[in-house]
């Protein structure tokens, strides 16, 4: 595991990664996390939402010194699988931002988004595997990682759609990084400048499997906004 001490994203930069090709399937190159952004090289990323089992998820506020959309609202866990992980290697992501120590066992695949967002000298080429798992642990007993979350939220379901898909407001209780309350109306402005839209779809998957619908036909259908 990574230490768990704030890191800053120049640290995050020196991370190897895997070097994918335009199908998703690894290269056999290694390349610095920097490097990888710079030269608009696909890699691979992993999504988790978390459920609450009376129907609201988590989303997080992400940490103010992030490199890429600080402050902004974005998936309960996000973040790279370095050169060498698996699949089963989630769960060090959620351990590492949220404190919650899971097994990959109780994680459920949703499928994976196809991203390539431009910004002024980044360039970000992702396969986001995307994968649900349900845990009540209360917001106050999570442990932030302070250099990647400021906050995290509990937002119903149906509305978290609705913020990320339309910009919809919504009043959410939250707790921060340092173990204080933090209610917010969640507006708009909050939503990163890319992406939304597809957070927005990954949660209709969410609300499909919580639907009844079987996840075995998920890993078919790339996530992609309406």
């Amino acid at each position: 595991m990574r230490p768990t001490s704030p890191a800053s994203d120049q640290s995050a930069d020196a991370e190897l990664l895997d070097v994918l090709d335009a199908d998703g399937n690894p290269t056999g190159e290694r390349k610095p996390r920097g490097a990888v952004h710079r030269d608009g090289d696909w890699h691979r990323t992993v999504h988790v939402w978390v459920v609450r089992s009376d129907g609201h998820v988590l989303v997080q506020r992400r940490a103010e010194g992030k490199q890429l959309e600080p402050g902004k609202l974005d998936v309960s866990v996000g973040g790279h699988l370095v050169a060498g992980e698996l699949d089963v290697d989630v769960v060090r992501e959620v351990e590492e931002e949220l404190g919650l120590v899971l097994t990959y066992g109780a994680l459920t695949y949703l499928g994976t988004a196809v991203t390539d967002r431009r910004y002024d000298d980044y360039l970000d080429r992702e396969f986001q595997d995307v994968y649900v798992v349900t845990d009540d642990t209360p917001l106050s007993d999570l442990s932030l990682r302070v250099s990647e979350v400021d906050v995290v939220y509990e937002v119903p379901l149906a509305r978290a759609i609705e913020l990320f898909r339309d910009g919809r407001y919504v009043a959410a209780g939250g707790y921060d990084s340092q173990r204080r309350v933090n209610n917010a109306l969640l507006v708009e402005e909050d939503l990163p400048g890319q992406g939304a839209r597809v957070l927005a779809a990954e949660l209709e998957r969410v609300q499909a499997l919580l639907a009844g619908e079987d996840p075995a036909g998920f890993a078919e259908r790339p996530i992609e906004p309406a």
